[in-house]
């Protein structure tokens, strides 16, 4: 079972993205039959379940999850070549913390994402101190929710670093003990 912060919101919506399942077992009263009435899901058939079920399904040898197609070895040879292209946002809006989760399932999963996050980050940092323009603009509206996390905190850094350099950061009060 993967890690995952239980009060963590982010977590809670990254692990909504659906992954495929075989299942493993028969199952009564689940299937639809086209009449209205349930029938029976026979043991190989294949769902799209939202991570946070399949992976307690998984434990318990009710089905065997698979990658999901975000993570597959052809798509990720894809985001390799070019990340900063990638519009991962349209993609998944949780991107690293989805993969983060499927950890278990999907081998060399971390260094895949750990790559793309290295080469896609400098140019966030790079965005966020040039400022906008078309082409940034472009590149942040397919930012993930991780991503727009670093953005924000380089774009307050810059802020805080010029307003030290105008020494607009700090100011002496007298302390009002002192104070008559």
């Amino acid at each position: 079972m993967a890690m995952r912060d239980y009060y963590n919101i982010d977590d809670i919506l990254a692990g909504q993205e659906r992954v495929p399942c075989v299942l493993q077992v028969d199952l009564d009263g689940l299937g639809s039959s086209g009449s209205g009435t349930a029938s029976k899901v026979h043991r190989n058939a294949r769902w799209a379940l939202p991570y946070w079920m399949a992976d307690r399904l998984d434990e318990e040898d009710y089905v065997n999850m698979e990658a999901s197609s975000l993570f597959a070895k052809r798509t990720t040879r894809m985001y390799a070549t070019s990340p900063g292209r990638i519009q991962l946002r349209a993609i998944c809006q949780y991107y690293y913390q989805f993969g983060m989760q499927l950890g278990n399932v999907v081998p060399d999963i971390s260094l895949v994402l750990r790559n793309m996050y290295m080469r896609r980050i400098l140019r966030v940092a790079h965005v966020a101190q040039q400022g906008h323009n078309v082409e940034a603009l472009e590149f942040v509206q397919g930012l993930d929710k991780t991503e727009l996390r670093m953005l924000k905190l380089c774009q307050q850094e810059q802020s805080a670093a010029a307003d030290w350099q105008q020494n607009k950061a700090y100011t002496l009060k007298k302390a009002s003990a002192i104070s008559p």
